[in-house]
């Protein structure tokens, strides 16, 4: 998905969540204006019988309605009240409509706030009857409780589902960039070693003065063999990581001697890296052992140890040391180096990842050293974390059971 597509459905979800927000919104106010319509409703039809039941006797020949006792109106409002289910406090009131504002007359009942309740008046002349009853928003609303909990978990679990489609959208679009630079530099770095191999086979096959001329025969010959050790190296880098998982149980244990295992890379990496200064701090003790595979063993420390030069300037300088923790043993690899950023760490064991370096290939590989050694790490137990900043190198710390898993 190009970036445009990648923008336009990104807008038609959020459209989509707003949308629906907005839905169960309307929803939820209308049905919440009904039920207060429909108990208002309930609340003037008990003031209705109530007032008619009040005032069945108390008409006089002019059909002017008299006063009559309180205490009979307030006892019809209950019962109205109770027929109708509604539970909630009250208030009844008698008020004169002679004055230009109502007086009440007579009054019974609970005080309510003016601001918290609900009043009915029935005009009858020179009378008004009227009941006061507390506001049922907090019982509408409670009674909407489940409804609205639905609602707002439908909205919450939609959310969920479209971000987790978003990042899932967003992760095969970076996957697909990954894949198009992973594809690139392996282009570019396996076109180098070949043409030289090449270029120094023609060489040999078409220039008979350099063929029988044992010294450049034998330099072109050295060259060829380092090119093609290079390109067996990138071949095997790509092999040893193409198993999504390392399993246990393929690991041949053994009792290694860290220093012995050091002292090895170290060798191999100063010819790799004939050209460049590397001051190596290696603080191992000789009678120190852990139990892992050997070969794998060998190829996590090589790997962080790469890194570590390979990231550094011109001048490398390498930490390595390893400490006992109870039953574990701590190797510690550091550089001063680049370092990296703190938002790139959490992706850094990744399966191709890499770090963005623009398009400079002096830092060669194909993100899959990293994913290697945590593999690696994880399947004997053992566990790898990371301490960086951009500019002030890097510091991986490995983990393992001193005696096996």
């Amino acid at each position: 998905m190009n970036k445009s597509g990648f923008r336009r459905v990104s807008i038609m979800v959020i459209f989509s969540l707003v949308l629906l927000a907005a839905v169960e919104a309307i929803w939820a106010v209308r049905t919440y204006r009904e039920m207060r319509e429909s108990y208002e409703q309930q609340i003037r039809s008990v003031l209705e019988e109530a007032a008619w039941k009040y005032t069945t006797n108390s008409l006089n020949g002019n059909a002017m309605i008299n006063i009559g006792n309180i205490s009979r109106f307030n006892a019809f409002v209950g019962e109205g009240l109770r027929t109708a289910g509604l539970s909630t406090t009250y208030r009844v009131e008698v008020l004169s409509t002679t004055d230009a504002d109502p007086i009440v007359l007579m009054a019974m009942g609970e005080e309510l706030a003016s601001s918290d309740m609900l009043s009915v008046d029935k005009y009858l002349t020179p009378l008004i009857l009227r009941l006061k009853v507390a506001d049922p928003r907090a019982a509408i609303l409670a009674s909407m409780r489940w409804i609205l909990a639905l609602q707002l978990l439908t909205v919450v679990v939609l959310a969920a589902t479209f971000i987790y489609l978003l990042r899932t959208l967003f992760r095969a679009k970076s996957l697909e960039r990954i894949r198009r630079d992973l594809t690139h530099n392996i282009t570019h770095e396996l076109k180098t070693p070949v043409a030289a191999a090449y270029a120094a086979t023609d060489i040999l096959l078409n220039d008979a003065a350099i063929s029988e001329d044992s010294p450049r025969r034998n330099e072109y010959l050295v060259m060829i063999a380092s090119e093609l050790r290079h390109l067996s190296a990138m071949i095997e880098e790509i092999l040893r990581s193409s198993t999504e998982e390392y399993d246990s149980s393929s690991l041949r244990l053994e009792e290694c001697a860290l220093s012995e295992i050091v002292g090895e890379c170290q060798a191999s990496l100063s010819l790799k890296y004939n050209t460049r200064e590397v001051a190596w701090n290696i603080a191992i003790n000789r009678e120190l052992t852990v139990v892992a595979d050997r070969f794998h063993l060998a190829g996590i420390v090589s790997a962080l140890v790469d890194n570590a030069i390979k990231y550094s300037p011109e001048r490398a300088e390498v930490d390595i040391k390893a400490e006992v923790e109870g039953d574990d043993v701590i190797i510690s690899i550091a550089d001063r180096g680049l370092g990296i950023a703190r938002s790139e760490q959490r992706r850094i064991f990744d399966k191709f990842y890499r770090v963005s370096t623009g398009n400079r290939h002096d830092t060669k590989g194909y993100g899959l050293g990293l994913y290697y050694v945590k593999s690696i790490v994880e399947s004997h137990g053992g566990s790898i974390d990371l301490t960086s900043s951009l500019g002030s190198g890097s510091l991986f710390r490995i983990k393992l059971p001193r005696y096996g898993k």
